[in-house]
């Protein structure tokens, strides 16, 4: 029996699932600088929760005093405050148990911290003998430290925050992990803030969007499942340093906008905080960054001026100035500036802004789903993707000649089928991003042919043994696909158009087409025991290229 009809060895499935396996850690596979650039935004959005955190207890102060010196005006306002303040409390307090927890049992066991008072250095261990999470140990490593600590490969796990968050089962959430919980906090927080402001509610503008969306197949997805399922760890935890900072700034906005409602006439503040509230932290290279900057407790009557890393702006209507710049440089950025504020007296006051934002370079996969080569004549699907990008702002296109690329199910899905004779093909990857196109990546694939396909006479295949009368009466070539070729072919792209048979030592014969000539078949019936049929084909496979193939037979009576 020929090589090719044998059954597949343990060792071969072995070898297959390995191969798979490796397929679909190079579709996976996260670039060592956007893990950095996770570091990066996570540990600058770290810092920045504790300045709001500041400024949140200043405002506070602020309101404890006015309580004091007017109650019956201020009580209304001040217990709405409060109320604000404790649900936000209750969110911060659950993602920092959450992200502790996570760090501690998932993510790492130890790591080496160095007191920053004393200088001496010791290694922090992060959970118990019992596997448990030291959370407070955990929170000394993230303030001391930052994200620095976290190697690479803890932060490329895209298995456990599935399973931490949301329980591994996308289809059901477990409603007593995490995802689920913060969600629903997250609702009622700002359903209260809304009713706490009334009329004003308007003018505060909460990002913490929960919605459900789309995954990169286009299907409808759990806003739990879009933000835990399939991504990395690092990506994890940038998202809950995120939903705590879009807390504190809703807060601190909810809570200064109840304070401008009682200071309006005769109240003044004694301090004022300069707030950055950037559209976004994490920008790719040629890429805009905006941020409005706002006085604390402003007067829209008034205007202010600024001036930020070089730039003169005034403030408008909404008593905010607006910075905007373009990234090209890449790596953590920083934005300094001074705003300029008229005090009561008609003096000037100055208070410093600072914030911090990361730019990436632009990187986008396109990886093959079936192998990592591309075959000539069929369909091959691939997929496209890019970090920090909807996929339907991804554009993938193919220079002309090399082959035909169209629509696959779902966004960032096609199919190209390469042009007969073309041995590799460039495909473009671009995105749109703030109305302009970047290139994301020109990645370059082989192409290979289709393997040789195999024939069968009459149903039989190479290496059987078939009656002489059999055979005799009349038989038919048909060729097939190789059983070791995975990807589907279409029904009728590979046909026999003609046959040359020998019987033994006989000259051959050929017809043009699948039959057996009727002197071949008279060659059969005279035929002894034994003797072998031997039958070439002609077989034109799906790049329109012929190939030829063989099957012998053994007539056994």
């Amino acid at each position: 029996m020929g090589a090719t009809n044998c059954p597949e060895t343990p060792r071969q499935k072995m070898i297959t699932m390995m191969y798979l396996v490796y397929t679909a850690m190079l579709a996976l596979n996260v670039s060592a600088e956007v893990v950095q650039g996770f570091k990066s935004v996570a540990s600058a959005m770290h810092e920045s929760n504790k300045n709001i955190t500041a400024k949140l207890d200043d405002t506070y102060t602020n309101f404890d005093d006015a309580m004091k010196n007017s109650p019956d005006k201020v009580r209304e306002m001040y217990m709405r405050a409060q109320e604000i303040k404790r649900l936000s409390g209750e969110i911060t307090t659950f993602i920092d148990s959450m992200q502790f927890t996570f760090i501690g049992t998932k993510v790492a066991s130890n790591v080496k911290y160095k007191d920053p008072g004393t200088g001496r250095e010791w290694e922090l261990q992060l959970r118990d003998e019992m596997g448990n999470s030291i959370n407070d140990n955990v929170k000394t490593a993230l303030d001391s430290i930052g994200y620095a600590w976290f190697t690479d490969k803890q932060l490329e796990d895209n298995h456990a925050p599935a399973q931490f968050f949301i329980g591994g089962d996308v289809k059901n959430p477990d409603p007593n992990l995490g995802a689920i919980q913060i969600k629903n906090k997250i609702i009622e927080f700002k359903q209260k803030v809304n009713e706490a402001l009334g009329e004003d509610s308007s003018h505060v503008k909460m990002a913490l969007n929960v919605d459900d969306g789309y995954n990169k197949e286009g299907h409808p997805v759990s806003w739990e499942v879009l933000n835990f399922n399939e991504v990395i760890t690092g990506a994890a935890l940038v998202t809950l340093t995120r939903l705590k900072a879009e807390t504190m700034n809703a807060e601190f906005d909810a809570v200064n906008m109840l304070y401008k409602k009682v200071s309006k006439g005769d109240m003044t503040f004694d301090q004022i905080a300069m707030i950055s509230r950037p559209k976004a932290t994490y920008i790719l290279q040629g890429g805009t960054y905006e941020t409005k900057i706002n006085v604390g407790a402003y007067d829209s009557r008034q205007k202010f001026t600024a001036t930020v890393n070089g730039q003169q702006l005034t403030s408008g209507d909404s008593g905010s100035v607006v910075y905007r710049t373009v990234c090209n440089n890449l790596g953590p950025q920083r934005i300094n500036g001074v705003a300029y504020v008229t005090s009561p007296d008609g003096g000037t006051k100055e208070y410093p802004i600072n914030d911090v934002y990361f730019v990436a370079k632009p990187a986008g996969v396109i990886s093959l789903d079936n192998m990592q080569v591309l075959y000539a004549g069929i369909e091959n699907p691939l997929t496209a993707s890019a970090a920090g990008v909807d996929t339907r702002n991804l554009r993938v296109s193919i220079a002309e000649g090399q082959g035909k690329l169209t629509p696959g199910e779902g966004e960032g899905h096609y199919n190209i089928t390469p042009s007969p004779g073309c041995r590799k093909i460039v495909l473009a990857l671009d995105a749109t991003i703030d109305k302009k196109q970047t290139t994301m990546g020109r990645p370059v694939f082989k192409v290979k042919e289709i393997p040789d396909p195999i024939i069968t006479v009459g149903g039989f295949k190479n290496g059987d043994k078939v009656a002489r009368a059999t055979l005799a009466s009349g038989a038919t070539v048909a060729a097939r696909a190789n059983p070791s070729f995975e990807f589907k072919i279409p029904r009728g792209s590979i046909r026999v158009m003609s046959v040359e048979v020998s019987v033994g030592n006989r000259a051959p014969v050929t017809s043009n087409s699948s039959t057996l000539d009727p002197e071949v078949l008279n060659s059969i019936k005279r035929a002894n025991r034994g003797e072998k049929v031997y039958v070439t084909a002609k077989v034109m496979m799906p790049d329109g290229k012929p190939r030829e193939a063989y099957c012998i037979l053994t007539l056994n009576k």
